[in-house]
């Protein structure tokens, strides 16, 4: 990918997700080698960089966000199976549509989903899905960053051995070693849907090969009764116990996670990936948000797949998850505004291992994303912090404007800068068309 030239954006507010939370209004965002070289107030800021562009941008700049659990592949299955529970989801509705699948509609479903992404503000995504490089392939063309987790289950033939799928994700990301816009990891499915034998050697290529895991965990109330009644053990248990936990894991859902999981996730720096809006549209349960980042997980908020959310869009997300939580516990500081912020940006980034993203501080990744304040939800401002606040309860994606992917600009005044958004939809439909048969 080529390097942009040096670049300064100038906005009416900068939120860099910091440590402080802090907001300069204005501020700039100096951006070099696709990095972030300066961020503050702009009062004082040094001279921008010599041949660097500046940008009068106005509105808001945040981190580029992060989607912590995705499938985005499954654009081709969007509203497959409404009002199903998760189990049947799969077996009746998803699975069958699911073997039908070519490596190139995973590609066309990964590009329509990465430019939905784009257009809403996401600039990575945790992936776990089938013919992973096809995954990558689908996420350059549209010019997202993506970590694909390479699945790995035991079942349809077609994708081979879970020995072969272990094998074949390894080589990718040595092959892919050093690429700043995809990291291939290890995506198990499940303790219900990969054998220990499977998932010891899971652990083996991940500790071997520093390849992080990628895992759903406590979906649902059930889904982890087999493991408990063969081992005694809850499926976190179960996985410390096989060594798993040594790796660098991320674990989608989290659900149903006992106060004794979320301690044990704790020690071992384990980060959740969120998922409001699908574990309510399959019924599947409100997580104990505010537990786990008591005991010391970090967490993801992330939209899951677009066949069980059904959109991509991670700020709707963050909403979600604040009410959920508050409604859970009862109590309307369960959570707040910047504690949704953080889980889409900097805390995400902490879930998924990822010290290069989810804020703007020198040496980061330059992912930023403009927000318009153009719109009247966005007033009025007594201090420039309550930005943040209008931001998550009244703001949407709907005021993206511009987003840079490692300094470069992929969304440009609302359009994609990428590939024809128009065209990928019509393949995608044809897709859908055919794998419903």
């Amino acid at each position: 990918m080529t390097v942009p030239p040096p670049l300064r954006l100038v906005a009416d507010a900068v939120a860099p997700m910091d440590a402080a939370c802090s907001v300069h209004a204005p501020g700039y965002v100096d951006v070099e080698d696709g990095l972030v070289a300066g961020v503050g107030p702009l009062g004082g800021a040094p001279p921008p960089r010599p041949g660097a562009a500046v940008l009068q941008m106005g509105g808001l700049l945040l981190p580029g966000l992060l989607n912590g659990h995705a499938h985005t592949s499954m654009t081709v299955l969007r509203g497959t199976g409404e009002g199903l529970p998760l189990d049947r989801w799969l077996r009746e509705a998803i699975w069958p549509r699911e073997a039908r699948l070519s490596p190139a509609d995973v590609a066309a479903g990964m590009a329509l989903g990465s430019a939905e992404m784009l257009l809403n503000g996401v600039t990575t995504t945790n992936e776990m899905y089938f013919f992973p490089e096809q995954i990558a392939a689908g996420a350059a063309r549209a010019g997202i960053r993506a970590i694909v987790g390479a699945a790995v289950i035991s079942g349809p033939e077609r994708f081979g051995s879970p020995a072969g799928q272990i094998t074949e994700a390894v080589a990718l990301s040595e092959r892919h070693a050093g690429d700043p816009m995809v990291e291939f990891t290890l995506g198990p499915h499940s303790a219900y849907t990969v054998g220990d034998e499977a998932l010891a050697a899971v652990r083996d290529a991940a500790l071997a090969h520093g390849m992080a895991v990628h895992i759903h965990v406590a979906e649902t109330r059930s889904e982890g009764a087999p493991v408990e009644e063969r081992t005694g053990m809850t499926v976190p248990a179960h996985l410390e116990a096989l060594g798993l936990l040594e790796a660098r894991v991320i674990a989608a859902h989290g659900v149903w996670l006992t106060p004794d999981d979320m301690a044990l996730f704790g020690r071992h720096g384990v980060g959740v990936a969120h998922c409001p809006g699908s574990n309510g549209k399959l019924a599947s349960g409100i997580a104990p948000v505010r537990a786990m980042r008591e005991a010391g997980v970090n967490v993801s908020v992330s939209t899951d797949g677009p066949a069980s959310n059904d959109d991509l869009d991670v700020l709707s997300e963050a909403r979600l998850a604040l009410l959920y939580a508050r409604l859970r516990d009862g109590d309307a500081q369960a959570l707040g505004v910047e504690d949704a912020l953080r889980m889409v940006t900097s805390e995400a980034a902490a879930a998924l291992g990822r010290d290069d993203l989810g804020a703007l501080e020198p040496g980061r990744r330059a992912d930023v994303v403009r927000f318009s304040l153009d719109r009247p939800e966005y007033g009025p401002l007594e201090d420039p912090a309550e930005v943040l606040g209008h931001l998550v309860w009244a703001g949407s994606a709907r005021d993206v404007t511009d987003v840079w992917v490692g300094g470069r600009r992929v969304v440009e005044n609302g359009a994609l800068t990428t590939i024809d958004l128009d065209a990928a939809a019509a393949e995608v439909r044809q897709i859908a068309a055919r794998i419903a048969g």
